[in-house]
């Protein structure tokens, strides 16, 4: 059956990622350059309103960092909009709303690929380039305008060189870094600015909100800062060019208020937009913006201010403005409030131009409509409409992918019940995977789906104490556990607890260091009897973790207790040789974190070399479990940490139930799969893209990083509860095993790749189910993109390759 269970997983695999390429494939598009499609001739006798354009995005600019008092530091830029020289809205980011995409949505007016989330992080990715789509750059370029770009490199991927005159790109995924990012692309300004001849756009693509909103999230120390700093650009460009110069200011983006992006809440999706001139000042200003001071001083849980737009719409937006026709694949409507800088006949003569474009996306034929405001509504129907039937799918791929999976599945339910006829635990495990495989036709279970899990282990815990009602105490800890767990953390999508354990920690930093430095040290430890050496680098390890979590939070502005300071400060100078006021924290991260990691990959081989001189499987993975999970608190953000001492104390209560009550291998591994998934959530995790945390994907990493390590770290840090217990539950099985080392690993093996199985096939028919659903794309999409992490990483990489190989070494 060994060789068999590797055939089926291979094959389970492939099946996933057919499915994957039918589900999410390239969306197809209009070739060729868009021309005027309503009376030419209109258009080139007219003039463009303006000859030059600054475009300054600043990444992750949610609407209220620029329109709300409580949250906007943009002095000048109130200002601006206070006297009508700046006209604001609150323009709307399809989902998924990461940079790779919403740049397309900027730049052509199509709707994004949800594909382009994933690609988002591929440095080396063609596959997005937008040389041969029309975009309004390709527009300037055919009309002979000279574009210059500084900022984010995403821009350089998408763009082919000869796109522009000048560039220099900065690293989009180094998010340790707030302010050399940015310094880098405002360095060349003055020099831009002194030689306007030499440019007709202008590009900056400004990065340091984002990292810092990734790092501490909407109301991190850091940002009032960086939005003044912001700010003193926007009047730098402001002051130095002319009426004929059109600056454009807006987010990529929003953020939830973890910092994070990539999901459709209302945060992430509401990015600010902002069009500055000194020739607005001549026209009024928007409806929603007059007899508004702004900043305003209510705020609105919907992110809305002022005028809502939707983010492509900029594209026929700026078409309009500087008389190009509109990109060919463009499904955005002109921002009517423009209109007024045309004469009525020019404004008509748009309107029906940009209306008859998207009728040539849409196959329908044009009604007879009077004055611009009848048609521009037509249009948003239109809009509408495109936007819902954007994707075409690869039936042929989906059928291939999901059939495959259909008969593995029924292999390796076949394999099960011969593996374990009729027991309990197979009925336990069939149970928990139809369960949750029959919430995947629901988008608010999918949305909740730490609820099923939190229920499913309590009602695990009552069937234990049914079973044995004599260990009521062990059956009382565990729960008081499992409850301390479920409590740390806001999870799921639809609800938010003003009170978590989490947030109380912050709130009381000195006792959440003392629970962080207990954590470190009983997890290392584990009550294990040590030898000397032994316990000097299990001690090496626990203080070099803690010191870097230490600095770390240091060196982000968290408070940090004076005597774990103090140990930070002595730590650091004897590795560097430095006094004290030498010492700068920022400069410790990267190597006490490569110091870390070089430690423990010494300390597990001096571990596996000493098994084969006196070979001792139990201790063996007991001691290897004790150091990885060190490596995975390290890769978890602070406040998280102490739930490490939790999952120990729930390890060891459960090593001690299944060695008095012997266990089938189906229940340990169901135990196992519910712990996993609810610590995962419970982790602050969700089915969105948006908690994808890459916080602790940098430990370690400078600034020529390889994405590879990055990936590696990223996955390890969101992953890194369910690491833990996959790996105790290794420890557990074979601490009394009496079968083969082989024999019982692949057994065990095969309960959780079942779970897999089954719950893939129902998820995958209900993605092509409701294919066509409102959610598909926020709530279905991430479930699949999860569903296939869960596969590849935690499923194929840790419980196979990884736990395979130390089953080898034993």
């Amino acid at each position: 059956m060994n060789k068999r269970l590797l055939v089926l997983l291979v094959l389970e695999i492939v099946a996933i990622l057919t499915f994957s390429a039918g589900f999410f494939p390239q969306k197809s598009v209009l070739q060729g350059d868009a021309q005027f499609n309503y009376k030419p001739e209109a258009h080139r006798r007219m003039a463009p309103k303006f000859e030059k354009m600054v475009l300054v995005i600043v990444d992750a600019l949610r609407s209220d960092f620029v329109f709300q008092k409580d949250m906007s530091e943009f002095g000048f830029l109130h200002k601006l909009l206070n006297k009508g020289h700046a006209w604001g809205y609150t323009a709307y980011s399809n989902p998924p709303t990461v940079t790779l995409p919403r740049l397309k949505g900027i730049t052509t007016g199509s709707t994004p690929n949800f594909l382009d989330a994933i690609l988002n992080v591929a440095e080396d990715d063609v596959s997005s380039n937008l040389k041969e789509q029309d975009s309004w750059l390709r527009q300037f370029r055919m009309h002979q305008k000279k574009i210059k770009f500084f900022g984010d490199d995403t821009w350089l991927k998408l763009f082919p060189s000869e796109f522009f005159d000048e560039t220099d790109g900065t690293n989009s995924f180094f998010v340790s870094d707030f302010e050399e990012v940015d310094l880098n692309v405002t360095r060349h300004l003055p020099q831009q600015l002194q030689s306007q001849d030499s440019w007709d756009v202008l590009i900056l693509h400004y990065l340091g909100l984002d990292h810092i909103g990734h790092k501490g999230g909407a109301f991190s120390s850091f940002m009032p800062p960086k939005h003044r700093e912001m700010d003193a650009v926007i009047e730098q460009i402001y002051n130095a060019v002319g009426e004929d110069t059109l600056i454009c200011v807006m987010g990529d983006h929003g953020m939830n208020d973890l910092g994070n992006h990539g999901g459709s809440s209302a945060g992430e999706t509401s990015a600010a937009l902002v069009f500055i001139s000194k020739l607005l000042e001549k026209y009024e200003k928007p409806l929603a913006q007059q007899g508004q001071d702004i900043p305003v001083a209510s705020s609105s849980p919907e992110y809305n201010y002022l005028t809502k737009v939707n983010q492509i719409d900029f594209v026929p937006t700026i078409a309009t403005l500087f008389n190009l026709p509109v990109p060919k694949n463009s499904i955005g409507v002109l921002i009517p409030d423009f209109l007024k800088l045309l004469s009525p006949a020019d404004a008509k003569t748009k309107v029906i131009d940009n209306y008859q474009q998207l009728l040539s996306i849409s196959g329908g034929s044009t009604k007879k409509l009077g004055d611009p405001d009848a048609i521009i509504e037509e249009m948003r129907e239109v809009q509408s409409d495109l936007a819902k039937t954007a994707t075409n799918y690869n039936y042929l791929l989906l059928g291939i992918g999901f059939l495959t999976l259909l008969v593995v599945s029924s292999v390796a339910l076949f394999f099960s019940w011969t593996s374990f006829p009729s027991t309990f635990g197979l009925f336990l495990l069939l149970g928990t995977s139809l369960l949750l495989s029959l919430s995947t036709f629901g988008s608010s279970f999918i949305e909740e789906e730490h609820q099923i899990w939190w229920w499913t282990s309590i009602a695990l815990v009552g069937l234990s104490y049914i079973s044995a009602p004599r260990e009521l105490g062990d059956h009382l800890t565990v729960l008081a556990v499992l409850r301390l767990i479920r409590g740390w953390n806001n999870s799921g999508q639809k609800f938010v607890y003003e009170y978590t354990l989490y947030e109380l920690l912050k709130q009381h930093y000195q006792v959440e260091w003392l629970l962080i430095t207990t954590t470190i040290f009983v997890v290392q430890f584990q009550g294990r009897a040590k030898g000397f050496s032994a316990f000097q680098y299990s001690f090496l390890m626990s203080v070099l973790c803690l010191v870097y979590k230490a600095t770390w939070s240091i060196v982000n502005n968290e408070q940090v207790p004076a005597w774990l300071q103090h140990i930070c400060l002595r730590s650091y100078s004897i590795m560097k040789g430095v006094s004290k006021d030498q010492i700068d924290f920022s400069d410790a991260l990267v190597p006490m974190a490569r110091l870390f990691f070089q430690v423990t990959a010494a300390v597990i081989a001096v571990e596996v070399i000493r098994h084969q001189f006196k070979p001792n499987g139990p201790r063996l993975l007991e001691e290897i479990h004790a150091h990885i999970s060190t490596l995975l608190i390290l890769q978890t953000s602070s406040a998280n940490i102490p739930q490490f001492l939790a999952f120990h104390i729930l390890s060891r209560k459960l090593n001690s139930l299944w060695s008095r009550r012997q266990w089938s291998f189906p229940v340990l591994m169901t135990v196992n799969l519910v712990l996993q998934h609810l610590s995962f959530f419970q982790f602050g995790n969700t089915n969105s893209i948006a908690t994808v945390s890459l916080t602790n994907a940098y430990n370690g990493v400078s600034e020529n990083y390889n994405i590879y390590v990055v990936g590696a770290l990223m996955c390890v840090s969101n992953f890194a509860p369910s690491i833990y217990w996959s790996l105790s539950c290794l420890k557990i099985l074979y601490s009394k095993s009496t079968q083969s080392k082989w024999e019982t690993f692949f057994t065990s093996r095969l309960p959780s790749f079942l779970y897999y199985c089954l719950f893939g096939c129902f998820l995958l028919g209900s993605c092509v189910i409701l294919r066509y659903h409102l959610f598909i794309w926020s709530v279905f999409s991430p479930k699949l993109c999860y569903y296939v992490s869960w596969n590849l990483f935690m499923n194929a990489i840790i419980a196979w390759f990884f736990e395979g190989t130390l089953v080898a070494l034993l």
